[in-house]
C-alpha cells in the first residue's frame, strides 16, 4: 500500500511539473485546485493572480449566475408567446345504479352496472394577441444585457481591488527593505559609539539616543512585517489561495497619463458598465410599464383540442366510444380586477423613476471619479520626480550631518533626525510610484476601458521570473 501511495505521489508531481512547463499561469491554477500556496519558490505575478481571481472570486462567479438567471427569465417570458400543448388521460372504474320507476310488479325497481371508463384529451393553445406578455419578453432582453454589464463591472472592480492589495504589499516590502538597511547601519553605528564612549570620546547621552533610535526602528520593523502579512492575506481573500511572495515593480520610467480629462469623462459616461447596466435597467422598466398597461387590453388565443372517450361522457355515463376535434378562438376581455392592474402599473412607473435617478446618480459619480483619477494621476506622476529629488536632497543632508557629527559641529540628535527624514522620503518615493499605478488603473476602470490587455501591460512592469 505504501508503494502504491509513493507511485501515485510521483505521478502527481510529474503531472504538476508538466503543467508548469506548459503555461506560466498553471502553477497558480494547480495550487488553487489543491488548496496549496500559489507560489512555490518564484513570486506570483499580477497577471497570474488576476486570471486566478477571475476563475474563483465569489463576486464574479455570483454575477455569472445572475446572467444565467436573467437568461432563464428571458426564456420563461418567451415561452408564453410560443404554442402550449398538453395531454391528459383518465382511466376510471364506475358503478352505475339507476332507478326504474316503470318497472312491472315483481321486477326490481333499480339496476346496477359496473364498467370501465376511458378518456383522453390533447389540447394546444397559441397566443394570437397578448401584448402584455410580449412587452415582458422585450423587457427580459434588456435584463439580460443589464446582468452582462454588471458582470463586466464586477470584473473591473476585481481588478481594482487586486491591484490595490498587490501594491499594498509591495509598498510594505519596500519600506521593510529601507528599514532593514537602516537597521544594519544603525547597529554598526551603535557598536562604534559604544566603543567611543568607553574611550571617553562620546557622551553617554549620545549612546542613549542611538539606542533609542535603534529600538524605534525595531518596533517599526515589527509593524511593517505585520503590514506585509496582512497585505498577503488580503490578496489571498481575492484569489482564494495563499500567496507567499509577489513579483516586484521594476520599471523605472512609468508612462505618462494618456489623453485629456474631458475625453476620459465623455468615454466614461458612454461606456462604463455600471452606466450601461442602469441604462438597460431603465429600458426594462419602461417595457414593464408598457406590459402592465397592456393588461387592460383583450387577449386572443387560438385553441385546438382532440378528445377520445369511452364510457367517459357526462358523469362518466356509459356511451359508445367517440372522438371530438375542436378548433376555436378564445377572447379574454379584462373588466375589473379590484384595482390590481392599475396598482401594478403605478409600481412599474415608480420603478422606472427609481432607475432614472439611479442612472443620474451613477453618472455624476463616474464623472467625479474619472476626473479625480485623472487629476490624481497627473499629480502622482509629478510626485514621483519630486520625491526622487527629495531623496537625493535627504541623502546629502544625512551625509552632511554625519560629517558634522564626526567633526563635533553637529549633535547626534540632528544626525538621527536626518536619518529619519531620509527613511521617510524613501518610503514616500516608493508610495508615490505605487499611488501613480493605482491612479492609472482607477482612470481606466472609471473610464470603462480596463481590459485584460491593460493588466498584461501592468504585469510587464514587474520582475519576470
Amino acid at each position: 500500500m505504501a508503494s502504491t501511495d509513493h507511485t501515485m505521489m510521483h505521478y502527481r508531481a510529474l503531472f504538476l511539473f508538466l503543467l508548469t512547463l506548459l503555461s506560466p499561469a498553471m502553477p497558480v491554477a494547480a495550487a488553487a485546485a489543491d488548496g496549496q500556496p500559489a507560489t512555490h519558490g518564484a513570486p506570483a505575478n499580477l497577471l497570474q493572480l488576476y486570471d486566478l481571481a477571475l476563475a474563483t472570486n465569489p463576486v464574479v462567479e455570483g454575477r455569472k449566475y445572475s446572467v444565467e438567471q436573467a437568461e432563464a427569465q428571458h426564456d420563461q417570458a418567451l415561452s408564453k408567446l410560443l404554442p402550449q400543448a398538453s395531454a391528459t388521460g383518465n382511466l376510471s372504474w364506475n358503478e352505475l345504479t339507476q332507478d326504474n320507476s316503470n318497472a312491472l310488479p315483481g321486477q326490481p325497481t333499480d339496476f346496477t352496472s359496473r364498467y370501465q371508463g376511458l378518456r383522453g384529451v390533447v389540447q394546444a393553445r397559441q397566443a394570437l394577441f397578448d401584448l402584455a406578455s410580449y412587452r415582458t419578453y422585450e423587457g427580459a432582453e434588456f435584463t439580460v444585457k443589464q446582468a452582462e454589464q454588471d458582470l463586466d463591472n464586477a470584473r473591473m472592480g476585481l481588478a481594482t481591488n487586486l491591484v490595490d492589495r498587490y501594491l499594498e504589499f509591495l509598498q510594505a516590502h519596500d519600506e521593510a527593505s529601507y528599514l532593514q538597511g537602516e537597521l544594519n547601519l544603525t547597529e554598526g553605528d551603535l557598536q562604534r559609539i559604544r566603543r567611543m564612549y568607553e574611550r571617553t570620546m562620546a557622551k553617554v547621552t549620545d549612546v542613549y539616543e542611538v539606542e533609542a533610535y535603534y529600538q524605534t526602528l525595531k518596533t517599526r520593523e515589527l509593524e511593517i512585517q505585520n503590514a506585509k502579512a496582512v497585505a498577503l492575506e488580503k490578496v489571498r481573500e481575492v484569489v482564494g489561495v495563499p500567496v507567499a511572495d509577489l513579483a516586484r515593480l521594476t520599471k523605472e520610467d512609468l508612462p505618462l497619463v494618456p489623453g485629456e480629462s474631458d475625453q476620459w469623462v465623455a468615454d466614461a459616461v458612454s461606456r462604463h458598465p455600471a452606466i450601461l447596466a442602469l441604462h438597460h435597467a431603465m429600458d426594462a422598466a419602461a417595457k414593464a410599464i408598457s406590459s402592465q398597461w397592456a393588461n387592460h387590453l383583450p387577449q386572443l388565443f387560438l385553441q385546438m383540442s382532440g378528445i377520445y372517450a369511452k364510457n367517459g361522457g357526462f358523469d362518466n355515463r356509459q356511451l359508445d366510444p367517440y372522438t371530438v376535434g375542436t378548433l376555436g378562438l378564445q377572447l379574454s376581455v379584462p373588466l375589473y380586477s379590484g384595482g390590481s392592474t392599475k396598482a401594478a402599473e403605478r409600481e412599474a412607473v415608480a420603478r422606472f423613476e427609481m432607475m432614472k435617478y439611479k442612472h443620474m446618480e451613477k453618472q455624476r459619480e463616474i464623472e467625479r471619479e474619472t476626473r479625480t483619477a485623472y487629476l490624481s494621476a497627473q499629480t502622482g506622476y509629478s510626485r514621483i520626480a519630486s520625491t526622487a529629488q527629495e531623496v537625493g536632497a535627504r541623502v546629502k543632508a544625512r551625509d552632511g550631518q554625519q560629517r558634522g557629527y564626526e567633526l563635533g559641529a553637529s549633535t547626534i540628535i540632528a544626525l538621527l533626525e536626518a536619518k529619519k527624514n531620509l527613511l521617510k522620503s524613501r518610503s514616500a518615493h516608493a508610495r508615490a510610484r505605487y499611488d501613480y499605478v493605482r491612479s492609472l488603473v482607477a482612470l481606466r476602470v472609471w473610464g470603462g476601458t480596463f481590459t485584460r490587455t491593460d493588466m498584461q501591460e501592468i504585469n510587464s512592469w514587474l520582475a519576470q521570473s
